[in-house]
């Protein structure tokens, strides 16, 4: 066995419980380009709601890091005010692709509305039951 694990270790106290919940929001096999020389058509499946989530803002210097490192999908710039950190330990992962069609989507209320985050860079730890993503709020495709 090894020597962490992270299982429901967000108790009450460091629980974010925004209102609307978060949500899960994966994209379905029903995903693809729309015919020859077709726009990518990305078919999403029913929210799964997630109760193990810590979100924190994201830190300008990681900001930069993913601008410099060019994380999956980024739009340039990355602003600090439209990414968050989410910290998930229920046995959930996310996961995010270079051409961020595939990437997973959160939506989860950032004290205006409910809004959807696109996965951008993600750190899976199952051996800890862990797993820490950032997210960019979503706008749209185009």
């Amino acid at each position: 066995m090894n020597g962490i694990d992270m299982q429901s270790l967000i108790d009450p106290p460091f629980r974010s419980t925004p209102a609307g919940d978060v949500w899960l929001i994966r994209q379905s096999g029903n995903s693809g380009y729309t015919g020859p020389g077709g726009t990518w058509q990305a078919a999403k499946a029913d929210p799964v709601q997630l109760t193990m989530v810590n979100i924190q803002p994201l830190k300008p210097r990681e900001a930069e890091s993913l601008m410099t490192v060019g994380a999956a999908g980024v739009s340039a710039p990355i602003s600090v005010n439209d990414c968050r950190v989410v910290h998930l330990n229920d046995g959930t992962y996310l996961q995010c692709d270079d051409e961020a069609q595939e990437a997973d989507m959160l939506r989860f209320s950032d004290g205006l509305q409910m809004r959807e985050w696109r996965v951008i860079a993600v750190d899976n730890r199952p051996w800890h039951h862990f797993c820490r993503a950032v997210v960019q709020r979503y706008r749209g495709a185009g």
